[in-house]
């Protein structure tokens, strides 16, 4: 099999996990939008949901999605298999200690944490206070229930960074779909038990446990799941073994304490973004921009983080060998792929992010303007520049340009961190536009930072390929807004069959306009044929 037929292949193994994995996801963010609402409860349970995979990020994720892969691939290519597991094995049992220890301080510090996040916000009657009060005091209990988490997020990241080493992708994308199933369980269970739950009554029952306990089991089982792949593996190498001189430990803390920073400055702006949006006040803004961004990473997921996941071994290699032109052809192979579908993508949730959500989440009610459906258009309006700027990163990754990284992170969470504080303290539009400004704002300089080591991939941006799709997007999107602005339906079956009229209109227009472009392509080549 060819290495383009190979790439394919995994690629496509890959999305096909992602998407059944983010379909799920998508489903278990209705059932909890259907089970907690757009209300106080549903902004403490996302809120303390959110912080194991801070502070995962903080204290491993970064690190390793950034330094194993690319170490442990150096490893293998230059020390061969035996020594190499070694050395493999000594930062394996460094992520496992640390793991275990950031568990049991986030445990301790959960109120301090929970008060972090909600300092923003300024409570003046005595009702609110007191509400103010039960929704820290939930946060709290849940986020010791979801402590576990970061354990657990921590062996899904190294597992996933072994098996691909050996390249398996597929599995890794699959086994999300077991948490998911479990949550969905878990969230339906406790809508069963306890359909109107109150702040009041809720902090410290035996239901608020058992609903954060079975949401920390989905990402326990997560894990159990990629086992019998890692046996299948070849990794029986692997051992406990901890030596503070092995050079893998070395490389890893060097390039990793730039990529520490990194994840310190990414959490800032999101302890930020978060803290501002609960600041904010009204019907769970939290809530709004989580969900909102679930829906804009749907399409990333699928495409980008597919085609990266397998380019990202082939990168390290290229990288090791100092192909400088290699690494440019896979950068720019997997710009191209990811724009040519994140362009319509993109389009499409400008267009129809309102009835988007109504349809989802708002029980069929497009009445009005939604907070979630305003931050997922905003956020899809920087969805190409965040997928630029993370692929970008990327291929300085797996050159160990770790400085730079840092660089780049840097420009993007004090562009978005001062953003929020001009334009978002109020309006969690302002919000959501600032995350989408500075990431496309990074993009730009990330380009000129790959092109300062003779990688250049910023011509695949306007290339034949990404214009066919940009125009053929263009016109689907102009249809889609005619055709879902024609009819009035606003509630109900009306309404569903009004989104359905605008996405036939739309897919018509973009397939026809595909064939049109492509039928000309053929016929400019036919005449150039003939003048030869």
């Amino acid at each position: 099999m060819s290495p383009a037929s190979t790439h394919s292949s995994r690629v496509v193994s890959m999305a096909s996990g992602t998407m059944v994995s983010r379909l799920t996801g998508l489903l278990r963010v209705l059932v909890l939008a259907w089970v907690l609402g757009f209300t106080p409860i549903a902004d403490s349970f996302n809120l303390a949901n959110t912080v194991p995979n801070m502070l995962f990020d903080l204290v491993l994720g970064g690190v390793a999605g950034a330094t194993f892969i690319p170490v442990f691939v150096e490893r293998l290519a230059l020390d061969g298999e035996r020594r190499a597991w070694k050395s493999i094995s000594s930062v394996v049992t460094g992520a496992l200690i640390v793991l275990a220890a950031a568990s049991l301080i986030a445990w301790f510090c959960a109120p301090w944490i929970i008060d972090g996040f909600t300092a923003f916000r300024h409570s003046t009657t005595t009702e609110s206070i007191a509400v103010l009060n039960q929704q820290r005091a939930v946060a709290t209990d849940l986020l010791r229930w979801f402590v576990p988490q970061i354990f657990f997020y921590g062996v899904i990241g190294i597992a996933t960074s072994l098996l691909n080493i050996r390249h398996r992708f597929g599995v890794a994308a699959w086994v999300p779909l077991a948490n998911n199933i479990v949550c969905i369980g878990v969230l339906i269970w406790f809508h069963l038990v306890d359909p109107t739950p109150m702040l009041a009554t809720l902090s410290g029952s035996r239901d608020l446990m058992w609903l954060g306990l079975g949401t920390t089991l989905g990402v326990a089982v997560q894990f159990l799941c990629l086992i019998p792949s890692l046996l299948r593996s070849d990794l029986w190498r692997l051992s406990f073994r901890f030596n503070l001189k092995d050079p893998a430990l070395r490389a890893v803390s060097r390039l990793g304490s730039w990529t520490l920073l990194v994840v310190l400055l990414n959490q800032l702006s999101l302890f930020v973004v978060l803290a501002f949006a609960f600041g904010i006040g009204g019907d769970g803004p939290v809530s709004a921009y989580t969900y909102g961004w679930s829906f804009m990473q749907m399409p990333y997921a699928v495409v980008v983080v597919s085609v990266l996941g397998v380019l990202t071994p082939q990168l390290a290699g290229l990288s090791t060998a100092a192909n400088l032109e290699g690494l440019s052809e896979r950068l720019r192979f997997g710009l191209r792929q990811s724009l040519v579908i994140i362009i319509p993508c993109t389009l499409v949730l400008l267009v129809l992010a309102q009835p988007i959500v109504a349809i989802l989440l708002k029980h069929l009610n497009a009445t009005r303007d939604w907070d979630v459906g305003t931050v997922l258009a905003v956020l899809a309006a920087g969805l190409p520049g965040f997928t630029i700027f993370q692929l970008c990163v990327r291929g300085l990754q797996s050159m160990q340009r770790a400085r730079e990284v840092f660089y780049l992170y840097a420009l993007q969470n004090v562009l978005t961190i001062l953003l929020c504080v001009a334009i978002g303290r109020h309006s969690l539009a302002g919000l959501t536009a600032s995350v989408s400004i500075a990431y496309s704002a990074a993009a730009v300089v990330a380009l000129a930072a790959l092109a300062r080591h003779g990688v250049t991939i910023a011509p695949v941006i306007w290339s034949r390929h990404v214009r066919r799709s940009l125009g053929a997007s263009l016109a689907a999107a102009l249809v889609m807004a005619l055709a879902y602005s024609a009819p009035t339906w606003n509630r109900g079956v009306g309404l569903v069959a009004r989104f359905s009229l605008a996405v036939v209109a739309g897919l018509g227009a973009y397939a026809l306009v595909v064939v049109l472009l492509q039928h000309r392509v053929a016929r400019v080549g036919t005449k150039d044929a003939r003048l030869n």
